[in-house]
Order: C-alpha cells, then structure tokens, then sequence
C-alpha cells in the first residue's frame, strides 16, 4: 500500500471517530483492532452496543461508493475479526452492530446497521 494511501486511511478514520463522539455520542473501545480475523477500524459502543465500525475515505469518490466497497467478502472478514474481538472480552454477549462510515469530499456519511452478519455471536 502506498504512503499516502495508509496515510488518507488514518486521517479518515481519526475523522470518523471523532464525528462518532462528537454528533452520536459513543465511545472508542479500540483502534485498529487486529487479530487473525482481519482488523477493525474502530470499535465503537452506543449505549448498550458495541459497533464495529469499517471506515472508507475517498478523495474524489460520489457519495455511497465507499459503502459499496464493503462488499460480501470484505463482509465477512469483518464479522471473522469481530467475533474473534468479543471472545477475548471477558463478557462477549453485548448487543451488536456494524456500521460503515465513508469520508468524502461530500463531508461524512453515516450508515448504521449497513450489513447483518449471519450466526456466531451476533444478535
């Protein structure tokens, strides 16, 4: 991966937990998440509910192409690496949610419940 790519990928996510605090109110659990399922960008709770957060940053990209890129395999990698996350927390039945946040020209696009992953721990 290019410097400057990683480096937009960081700035971006640093913008989409700080709009995540500052305008819902959640709080960082985790940045950056890595384990053998993959990483998390952020891991969020709203209330009563850990949100695994994947965040897309775009230069020049229309509204929504970053929520596009989540696509079915990247989809499941996610749930792998959040399922993986839960189990090594002392309580892991919270109450679960992935969200995507895309980082555009256009400003910050929130996109709550934007998938349901199937089965393990999640309800």
């Amino acid at each position: 991966m290019k410097k400057e790519t990683y480096e937009t990928g960081l700035e971006g996510e640093r913008l989409a937990e700080r709009y995540l605090t500052e305008h819902k109110g959640m709080t960082c659990l985790a940045r950056r998440a890595r384990n053998r399922g993959g990483e998390i960008d952020l891991v969020m709770l709203d209330g009563e509910c850990v949100v695994f957060v994947e965040v897309k940053t775009r230069k020049t990209a229309g509204a929504g192409e970053g929520l596009q890129a989540v696509d079915a395999r990247k989809q499941i990698r996610l749930t792998r690496a959040a399922e993986l996350w839960l189990l090594s927390r002392p309580h892991p039945g919270e109450e679960t949610r992935f969200d995507v946040v895309e980082i555009g020209p256009g400003g910050v696009l929130h996109v709550p419940n934007a998938f349901q992953p199937a089965g393990g721990l999640f309800y």
